[in-house]
Protein backbone atom coordinates (compact mmCIF):
# COMPACT_ATOMS: atom_id res chain seq x y z
CA UNK A 1 0.00 0.00 0.00
CA UNK A 2 1.47 3.41 -0.89
CA UNK A 3 2.57 5.68 1.91
CA UNK A 4 0.03 8.44 1.11
CA UNK A 5 -2.86 5.96 1.42
CA UNK A 6 -1.58 4.85 4.84
CA UNK A 7 -1.45 8.44 6.04
CA UNK A 8 -5.00 9.13 4.81
CA UNK A 9 -6.27 5.95 6.53
CA UNK A 10 -4.66 7.02 9.80
CA UNK A 11 -6.22 10.48 9.47
CA UNK A 12 -9.71 8.93 9.04
CA UNK A 13 -9.45 6.69 12.10
CA UNK A 14 -12.79 6.38 13.90
CA UNK A 15 -12.13 6.53 17.65
CA UNK A 16 -13.44 8.26 20.76
CA UNK A 17 -12.09 11.60 19.59
CA UNK A 18 -14.43 11.46 16.60
CA UNK A 19 -17.50 11.65 18.86
CA UNK A 20 -18.77 15.24 19.00
CA UNK A 21 -20.68 16.39 22.06
CA UNK A 22 -22.98 19.38 21.57
CA UNK A 23 -24.18 21.21 24.66
CA UNK A 24 -26.88 23.74 25.30
CA UNK A 25 -28.68 24.95 22.19
CA UNK A 26 -25.77 24.31 19.86
CA UNK A 27 -27.34 21.16 18.31
CA UNK A 28 -30.41 23.17 17.35
CA UNK A 29 -28.35 25.57 15.28
CA UNK A 30 -26.25 22.73 13.85
CA UNK A 31 -29.24 20.63 12.77
CA UNK A 32 -32.46 22.69 12.85
CA UNK A 33 -34.21 20.11 10.69
CA UNK A 34 -34.20 17.67 13.64
CA UNK A 35 -36.48 20.04 15.59
CA UNK A 36 -38.60 22.05 13.12
CA UNK A 37 -38.26 19.94 9.97
CA UNK A 38 -35.91 22.15 7.95
CA UNK A 39 -35.05 25.75 7.19
CA UNK A 40 -37.64 26.54 4.53
CA UNK A 41 -40.69 28.79 4.72
CA UNK A 42 -42.82 26.12 6.38
CA UNK A 43 -40.24 25.67 9.15
CA UNK A 44 -40.02 29.43 9.61
CA UNK A 45 -43.76 29.71 10.25
CA UNK A 46 -43.53 26.74 12.62
CA UNK A 47 -41.62 28.99 15.05
CA UNK A 48 -44.74 31.12 15.51
CA UNK A 49 -46.82 28.00 16.18
CA UNK A 50 -44.44 26.90 18.95
CA UNK A 51 -44.67 30.17 20.87
CA UNK A 52 -48.39 30.46 20.22
CA UNK A 53 -48.94 26.94 21.60
CA UNK A 54 -47.49 28.03 24.93
CA UNK A 55 -50.08 30.79 25.17
CA UNK A 56 -52.82 28.42 24.03
CA UNK A 57 -51.85 26.01 26.82
CA UNK A 58 -52.40 28.81 29.33
CA UNK A 59 -55.82 29.48 27.81
CA UNK A 60 -56.85 25.81 27.77
CA UNK A 61 -55.75 25.49 31.41
CA UNK A 62 -58.09 28.37 32.26
CA UNK A 63 -55.46 31.00 33.09
CA UNK A 64 -55.66 33.19 29.96
CA UNK A 65 -58.53 34.63 27.96
CA UNK A 66 -56.76 36.79 25.40
CA UNK A 67 -53.81 36.30 23.04
CA UNK A 68 -52.39 38.99 20.78
CA UNK A 69 -50.20 38.30 17.74
CA UNK A 70 -48.47 41.17 15.95
CA UNK A 71 -46.25 41.12 12.87
CA UNK A 72 -43.85 44.07 12.87
CA UNK A 73 -42.43 45.95 9.91
CA UNK A 74 -39.03 44.25 10.25
CA UNK A 75 -40.72 40.80 10.24
CA UNK A 76 -40.36 40.33 13.98
CA UNK A 77 -43.23 38.59 15.77
CA UNK A 78 -44.79 39.52 19.12
CA UNK A 79 -47.06 37.06 20.93
CA UNK A 80 -48.69 38.32 24.14
CA UNK A 81 -51.09 36.61 26.53
CA UNK A 82 -52.70 37.44 29.87
CA UNK A 83 -51.85 34.16 31.58
CA UNK A 84 -49.87 33.49 34.73
CA UNK A 85 -46.50 34.46 33.25
CA UNK A 86 -43.33 32.36 33.12
CA UNK A 87 -41.78 31.96 36.60
CA UNK A 88 -38.76 34.19 37.16
CA UNK A 89 -37.59 32.88 40.54
CA UNK A 90 -34.36 30.82 40.76
CA UNK A 91 -34.63 27.21 39.64
CA UNK A 92 -33.98 24.57 42.34
CA UNK A 93 -31.61 22.58 40.11
CA UNK A 94 -29.80 25.70 38.82
CA UNK A 95 -29.76 28.21 41.69
CA UNK A 96 -27.76 30.75 39.70
CA UNK A 97 -30.35 30.82 36.90
CA UNK A 98 -33.97 31.89 36.82
CA UNK A 99 -36.70 29.54 35.67
CA UNK A 100 -37.21 31.80 32.66
CA UNK A 101 -33.60 31.38 31.55
CA UNK A 102 -33.71 27.62 32.10
CA UNK A 103 -36.86 27.29 29.98
CA UNK A 104 -35.49 29.34 27.08
CA UNK A 105 -31.88 28.13 27.10
CA UNK A 106 -32.19 24.43 27.97
CA UNK A 107 -33.68 21.67 25.86
CA UNK A 108 -36.39 19.54 27.47
CA UNK A 109 -37.08 22.03 30.24
CA UNK A 110 -40.66 23.07 30.94
CA UNK A 111 -43.82 22.38 32.88
CA UNK A 112 -45.42 19.93 30.43
CA UNK A 113 -43.83 16.64 31.45
CA UNK A 114 -45.29 15.77 34.85
CA UNK A 115 -48.80 17.00 34.11
CA UNK A 116 -48.96 19.14 37.26
CA UNK A 117 -48.91 22.51 35.53
CA UNK A 118 -50.79 21.52 32.35
CA UNK A 119 -53.26 18.70 31.89
CA UNK A 120 -53.09 19.11 28.11
CA UNK A 121 -50.39 20.81 26.09
CA UNK A 122 -49.26 21.30 22.52
CA UNK A 123 -46.00 22.13 20.80
CA UNK A 124 -42.75 20.21 21.15
CA UNK A 125 -43.22 19.57 24.88
CA UNK A 126 -40.39 21.48 26.43
CA UNK A 127 -38.18 22.22 23.44
CA UNK A 128 -40.44 24.67 21.55
CA UNK A 129 -39.50 27.95 23.25
CA UNK A 130 -35.81 27.03 23.50
CA UNK A 131 -35.70 26.06 19.82
CA UNK A 132 -37.27 29.38 18.82
CA UNK A 133 -34.71 31.16 20.99
CA UNK A 134 -31.82 29.26 19.40
CA UNK A 135 -33.00 30.08 15.86
CA UNK A 136 -33.63 33.80 16.52
CA UNK A 137 -30.99 36.48 16.32
CA UNK A 138 -33.01 38.54 18.80
CA UNK A 139 -35.56 37.57 21.43
CA UNK A 140 -37.07 39.72 24.18
CA UNK A 141 -39.26 38.13 26.85
CA UNK A 142 -41.32 40.26 29.22
CA UNK A 143 -43.17 38.73 32.17
CA UNK A 144 -45.81 40.61 34.15
CA UNK A 145 -46.04 38.83 37.46
CA UNK A 146 -46.76 39.85 41.05
CA UNK A 147 -47.63 43.41 39.89
CA UNK A 148 -44.09 43.81 38.48
CA UNK A 149 -42.67 43.71 34.95
CA UNK A 150 -39.52 41.65 34.30
CA UNK A 151 -37.49 41.41 31.10
CA UNK A 152 -34.67 39.30 29.69
CA UNK A 153 -32.99 39.47 26.28
CA UNK A 154 -31.40 36.70 24.22
CA UNK A 155 -29.49 36.35 20.96
CA UNK A 156 -29.12 33.00 19.17
CA UNK A 157 -29.88 31.14 22.39
CA UNK A 158 -27.42 33.04 24.56
CA UNK A 159 -28.75 35.31 27.34
CA UNK A 160 -27.52 38.87 27.09
CA UNK A 161 -28.03 39.41 30.82
CA UNK A 162 -30.03 38.16 33.77
CA UNK A 163 -33.69 38.78 34.40
CA UNK A 164 -34.18 42.42 35.35
CA UNK A 165 -37.13 44.29 36.79
CA UNK A 166 -38.01 47.08 34.38
CA UNK A 167 -41.06 48.61 36.04
CA UNK A 168 -44.38 48.15 37.71
CA UNK A 169 -47.34 46.35 36.18
CA UNK A 170 -50.29 46.80 38.54
CA UNK A 171 -52.96 46.02 35.93
CA UNK A 172 -51.11 43.56 33.77
CA UNK A 173 -50.12 39.93 33.83
CA UNK A 174 -48.88 37.34 31.38
CA UNK A 175 -45.96 36.76 29.02
CA UNK A 176 -44.86 38.72 25.97
CA UNK A 177 -42.39 37.12 23.54
CA UNK A 178 -40.87 39.10 20.68
CA UNK A 179 -38.44 37.34 18.38
CA UNK A 180 -36.80 37.85 14.99
CA UNK A 181 -35.83 34.79 12.97
CA UNK A 182 -32.11 34.44 12.27
CA UNK A 183 -31.26 35.08 8.62
CA UNK A 184 -28.19 32.87 8.99
CA UNK A 185 -30.58 29.94 9.37
CA UNK A 186 -33.56 30.86 7.17
CA UNK A 187 -31.88 33.02 4.55
CA UNK A 188 -34.26 35.23 2.58
CA UNK A 189 -37.48 33.57 3.80
CA UNK A 190 -39.94 35.98 5.40
CA UNK A 191 -43.21 35.61 7.29
CA UNK A 192 -46.32 35.70 5.10
CA UNK A 193 -49.23 37.59 6.72
CA UNK A 194 -51.87 35.50 4.96
CA UNK A 195 -50.29 32.24 6.10
CA UNK A 196 -49.92 33.47 9.66
CA UNK A 197 -53.52 34.67 9.76
CA UNK A 198 -54.81 31.31 8.52
CA UNK A 199 -52.77 29.44 11.13
CA UNK A 200 -53.85 31.74 13.98
CA UNK A 201 -57.50 31.50 12.97
CA UNK A 202 -57.32 27.71 13.07
CA UNK A 203 -55.92 27.93 16.61
CA UNK A 204 -58.78 30.18 17.68
CA UNK A 205 -61.34 27.61 16.50
CA UNK A 206 -59.87 24.93 18.76
CA UNK A 207 -60.97 26.58 22.02
CA UNK A 208 -63.96 28.88 22.27
CA UNK A 209 -62.90 30.47 25.55
CA UNK A 210 -59.92 32.39 24.16
CA UNK A 211 -59.83 35.52 22.01
CA UNK A 212 -56.92 35.85 19.59
CA UNK A 213 -56.25 39.32 18.18
CA UNK A 214 -54.22 39.76 15.00
CA UNK A 215 -52.32 42.88 13.97
CA UNK A 216 -49.73 43.60 11.31
CA UNK A 217 -47.69 46.67 10.49
CA UNK A 218 -46.74 47.93 7.05
CA UNK A 219 -44.01 45.51 6.05
CA UNK A 220 -40.75 46.67 4.55
CA UNK A 221 -40.45 45.25 1.06
CA UNK A 222 -37.07 45.06 -0.60
CA UNK A 223 -37.52 46.00 -4.24
CA UNK A 224 -35.18 44.38 -6.74
CA UNK A 225 -32.89 46.74 -8.64
CA UNK A 226 -34.25 48.15 -11.87
CA UNK A 227 -33.31 46.17 -14.95
CA UNK A 228 -30.85 48.11 -17.12
CA UNK A 229 -32.07 48.85 -20.66
CA UNK A 230 -30.99 46.49 -23.37
CA UNK A 231 -28.65 47.51 -26.19
CA UNK A 232 -31.61 47.79 -28.57
CA UNK A 233 -33.53 50.04 -26.17
CA UNK A 234 -30.47 52.19 -25.55
CA UNK A 235 -29.91 52.62 -29.31
CA UNK A 236 -33.60 53.47 -29.88
CA UNK A 237 -34.08 57.10 -28.86
CA UNK A 238 -37.24 58.38 -27.27
CA UNK A 239 -38.04 60.58 -30.25
CA UNK A 240 -38.09 57.57 -32.53
CA UNK A 241 -40.49 55.72 -30.25
CA UNK A 242 -42.81 58.72 -30.18
CA UNK A 243 -42.61 59.13 -33.91
CA UNK A 244 -43.68 55.58 -34.59
CA UNK A 245 -46.40 55.59 -31.96
CA UNK A 246 -48.99 57.36 -34.12
CA UNK A 247 -52.68 57.44 -33.21
CA UNK A 248 -55.23 55.57 -35.29
CA UNK A 249 -56.77 57.61 -38.11
CA UNK A 250 -60.11 59.15 -37.22
CA UNK A 251 -63.10 58.22 -39.45
CA UNK A 252 -64.07 60.86 -42.01
CA UNK A 253 -67.59 61.87 -42.97
CA UNK A 254 -68.79 60.51 -46.25
CA UNK A 255 -71.37 63.26 -46.56
CA UNK A 256 -71.90 66.55 -44.76
CA UNK A 257 -74.26 66.24 -41.85
CA UNK A 258 -76.30 69.25 -43.03
CA UNK A 259 -77.10 67.63 -46.40
CA UNK A 260 -79.95 65.73 -44.77
CA UNK A 261 -82.22 66.92 -42.04
CA UNK A 262 -83.90 64.97 -39.29
CA UNK A 263 -87.32 65.60 -40.80
CA UNK A 264 -86.42 64.24 -44.24
CA UNK A 265 -84.67 61.17 -42.79
CA UNK A 266 -87.72 60.41 -40.65
CA UNK A 267 -90.03 60.80 -43.61
CA UNK A 268 -87.74 58.59 -45.71
CA UNK A 269 -87.76 55.86 -43.07
CA UNK A 270 -91.57 55.82 -43.11
CA UNK A 271 -91.96 55.93 -46.88
CA UNK A 272 -92.53 52.86 -49.00
CA UNK A 273 -90.61 54.09 -52.00
CA UNK A 274 -87.91 52.21 -53.85
CA UNK A 275 -84.76 51.37 -51.90
CA UNK A 276 -81.39 52.86 -52.64
CA UNK A 277 -80.09 49.52 -53.89
CA UNK A 278 -82.96 49.36 -56.40
CA UNK A 279 -82.21 52.88 -57.61
CA UNK A 280 -78.55 52.00 -57.97
CA UNK A 281 -79.51 49.01 -60.12
CA UNK A 282 -81.72 51.21 -62.23
CA UNK A 283 -78.91 53.72 -62.63
CA UNK A 284 -76.49 51.05 -63.78
CA UNK A 285 -78.97 49.76 -66.35
CA UNK A 286 -80.12 53.21 -67.41
CA UNK A 287 -77.49 55.97 -67.18
CA UNK A 288 -80.15 58.63 -67.55
CA UNK A 289 -81.62 57.68 -64.16
CA UNK A 290 -79.72 59.17 -61.24
CA UNK A 291 -80.46 58.22 -57.64
CA UNK A 292 -81.88 60.82 -55.40
CA UNK A 293 -79.10 62.46 -53.36
CA UNK A 294 -81.30 62.57 -50.30
CA UNK A 295 -81.99 58.84 -50.51
CA UNK A 296 -78.30 58.11 -51.00
CA UNK A 297 -77.30 60.30 -48.06
CA UNK A 298 -79.94 58.72 -45.84
CA UNK A 299 -78.83 55.22 -46.80
CA UNK A 300 -75.21 56.01 -46.08
CA UNK A 301 -76.19 57.62 -42.78
CA UNK A 302 -78.12 54.54 -41.75
CA UNK A 303 -75.24 52.23 -42.74
CA UNK A 304 -72.44 54.34 -41.25
CA UNK A 305 -74.27 56.10 -38.46
CA UNK A 306 -71.31 55.67 -36.03
CA UNK A 307 -69.22 57.91 -38.29
CA UNK A 308 -71.61 60.85 -38.21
Amino acid sequence: MPEDLLQSAEAQTYDASSIEVLEGLEPVRKRPGMYIGGTDERALHHLVAEVLDNSMDEAVAGHATRIEVELHADYAITIRDNGRGIPIDPHPKFPDKSALEVILCTLHAGGKFSGKAYQTSGGLHGVGASVVNALSDSMVVQVARDRKLFEQRFSRGIPLGPVAEVGAAPNRRGTTVTFHADEQIFGSHRFKPARLFKSIRSKAFLFSGVEIRWKTERLRTVRPPARPPSAFQAAWPTTSRKRWARPLPTPTRLFPARSISKKSSTRLARSNGPSTGHQAAMASSNPSVTPCPRLKAAHMRAAFGQLF
